[in-house]
């Protein structure tokens, strides 16, 4: 069974996600945005999971500070769309230096995966589904086998698709386009010809605030209309 377990850290509160599967065991981290020790004491010690891969969904520094020390910790690669790789090398162009965090990644630490990759984890398919907006490479991760759901009146199981939107979404809202690389056109139209279009029952994760569902934002999301 697919489980989601979310932690919040870092000066711009990012969550950082933990989605594992309890019969294996194994685990994808997502956006790990700081706390480098903190967030390897979760693993070991509360969720009891093994680290297969690190993903981001951009390269700012508020979803990375903690990627470096948690991939040496558990001999894992870290993946970010092709489009964000400069971000992840330059302090200044992820915002590190502007926010008196300065951080980079060197190009040997990390993989990238590209818009419409499928990536296998957890013996499901991660869907990669470029974003750009917030920035060139922003991208969302969907899993159509996520979360096993059982209604209070049904003895049957059904499975909610999952959506990791990132910076990209959020609860009746979307992200900052007036960063370098960024563009409200571009995310808008992300928004609405590749996220809205998805299951309505989808539940969306965000990389900042509460949850979410596809069909509530196709009904209140200013960029749905």
């Amino acid at each position: 069974m697919l489980k989601i377990s979310k932690f919040v850290t870092g000066i711009l509160d990012t969550n950082v996600y933990f989605i594992y599967d309890t019969d294996t065991h194994e685990c994808v981290l997502i956006d790990p945005a700081d706390q480098a020790d903190h967030i390897i004491n979760i693993i070991d010690n509360e969720l009891h999971v093994e680290p297969v891969a690190i993903l981001l969904t951009h390269g700012h520094f508020d979803h990375m500070i903690a990627a470096s020390e948690v991939s040496k910790h558990y001999n894992i690669r870290i993946y970010v769309n092709e489009l964000d790789a400069y971000l992840l090398t330059d302090k200044n162009l992820n915002l590190s230096t502007d926010f008196d965090e300065p951080v980079a990644i060197t190009r040997d630490e990390f993989d990238t995966y590209k818009d419409g990759q499928v990536l296998k984890y957890l013996g499901r398919d991660f869907k990669v589904i470029g974003t750009p907006g917030h920035t060139p490479g922003s991208s969302c991760f969907y899993i159509e086998d996520g979360l096993t759901y059982t209604a209070d009146d049904s003895e049957e199981s059904r499975i909610i698709p999952v959506l990791i939107s990132g910076d990209t979404l959020f609860k009746m809202s979307y992200g900052r386009t007036d960063f370098p690389g960024g563009s409200q056109e571009a995310i808008f139209n992300s928004i609405k010809d590749k996220l809205l279009v998805l299951p309505s029952e989808t539940t969306v994760f965000p990389g900042h605030g509460p949850q979410s569902s596809i069909g509530i934002e196709q009904k209140y999301n200013p960029a749905a209309f």
